[in-house]
């Protein structure tokens, strides 16, 4: 199994769109400082950050539209939802109730 298969099959399609929106929130930022006044070596690494971001939303977009791919001709193997074993509310025992 390749690693995108790995990822395709032990990630759930939240959990992508989550690390995608991260991402994006991540590279606003990084573009926002882009337009700002700063030192040369400082434009610079906000330059390679700004291209890192672009490759990694590029990545991230490619394995979304890989996970529906999957989960539309073989989700067999794939990880549609994950359980969330919360533990608060009533299984609370730091408090009272």
């Amino acid at each position: 199994m390749d690693a995108m298969a790995r990822i395709i099959s032990t990630e759930t399609l939240g959990a992508l769109v989550d690390k995608l929106a991260i991402v994006n929130l991540k590279l606003w930022h990084c573009q926002e400082l882009l337009y700002g006044e700063h030192p040369p070596e400082q434009q610079s690494q906000l330059h390679e950050k700004n291209r890192s971001l672009l490759q990694q939303r590029q990545r991230l977009i490619e394995t979304i539209d890989q996970w529906i791919e999957q989960a539309l001709t073989d989700p067999s193997d794939m990880l549609i939802t994950s359980p969330q074993n919360k533990l608060y509310g009533r299984f609370r025992t730091d408090t009272e109730l």
